[in-house]
């Protein structure tokens, strides 16, 4: 399950999200649409539907949005505002 990261801040409003990486001091601005994406995994717990939800009101593939999304999730997770709670946690070697 995705989730965000313990160091990252968000919140949301009629144009779009704002997140807060504290641990890199950076902001990262999402659109309306990807918003609704980190809606759904906030909230939601995960994008499963949205490219339907998306697609067909706007008369598109769903497989190609499908897609997008993915990738958009991907590039969260890569960057480190999104953490995997299903991968398991890499091990820390501290030295002393």
């Amino acid at each position: 399950m995705l989730t965000p990261a313990p160091h990252v801040h968000h919140a949301t409003s009629e144009h779009g999200t704002a997140v807060l990486d504290v641990r890199r001091g950076a902001w990262l601005m999402l659109d309306t649409d990807a918003s609704r994406i980190w809606h759904a995994i906030t909230v939601r717990g995960g994008t499963r539907g949205l490219a339907e939800e998306i697609a067909i009101p706007a008369g598109q593939d769903p497989q190609q949005v499908s897609g997008r999304i993915a990738a958009f999730v991907d590039e969260l997770v890569a960057v480190g505002v999104l953490g995997d709670t299903d991968r398991p946690r890499r091990r820390r070697w501290w030295r002393r």
